[in-house]
């Protein structure tokens, strides 16, 4: 009904943990260098206006046009200038608290250095940065068996993730639900000890580090040799 929307959104934020909008950007992997009001006119539909940065639906589109409230392209006023900043104009702290980190760097900063894992699913291996390109091409098959478990874990949220202290995890386990994962989605989740999902008699924490281990062993079955691999094969071949 007409003006329910607004308590039922108050309601969602409530259910999902009271994630603002800049968090649940970096959640959904939205960011500088991606930006929400692009893929809504990529993948949703949105069109954009020939005079301005405005963008928006059809309907928003003409209402806008009528309106004649244009802002001049020099003026980096509209709607792409201002949406997408929430997701790197405050520090939150979020799941994607590493990844809110590396989008507010210049375009030309350093890749991210592989991960020695001390603790989690991936204990004693070598990980890939957060920026890496190979977490964006963990298989479909993968990720979909991560989901089921991950929906589990937060239908509803219980025990272990509740607490104040996982809510990074809370929220990294969220994105996998949601098959929107970052690397530094992927990190935080491989490093988290099985305990923080639930307790040890929690069948559906269980399944979601199982779901963990098999992207471990399918994905990056070669971590653990990168680590143990000496350097001197490598000098060998350089002579």
């Amino acid at each position: 009904m007409r003006g329910h929307d607004i308590t039922a959104a108050g309601a969602l934020r409530a259910v999902e943990g009271g994630l603002s909008l800049h968090e649940r950007l970096i959640e959904a992997g939205f960011g500088p260098e991606r930006s929400v009001v692009q893929e809504a006119v990529d993948q949703a539909g949105w069109v954009r206006c020939q005079r301005c940065a405005y963008a928006g639906t059809p309907a928003g589109l003409a209402a806008h046009t009528r309106t004649g409230s244009c802002a001049s392209p020099e003026s980096g006023e509209g709607a792409d200038a201002v949406m997408p900043e929430p997701a790197a104009a405050k520090g939150a702290e979020a799941p994607g608290q590493g990844a809110l980190s590396q989008g507010a760097r210049p375009a030309q900063a350093e890749s991210t250095p592989p991960v020695k894992a001390e603790t989690g699913a991936a204990r004693g291996r070598l990980l890939p940065g957060e920026d890496d390109p190979s977490w964006g091409e963990v298989p479909l098959h993968l990720r979909q068996a991560l989901r089921g478990p991950a929906h589990q874990l937060v239908t509803p949220v219980r025990g272990a993730l509740k607490a104040t202290e996982q809510r990074r995890v809370l929220s990294a386990v969220r994105a996998a639900e949601r098959m929107r994962m970052t690397g530094a989605h992927w990190l935080l989740l491989l490093t988290t000890e099985r305990e923080a999902f639930g307790s040890t008699r929690s069948a559906r924490a269980g399944a979601f580090y199982e779901a963990l281990e098999q992207i471990l062993a399918e994905h990056l079955p070669s971590a653990q040799g990168q680590m143990d691999a000496p350097a001197a094969p490598e000098e060998t071949g350089a002579g």
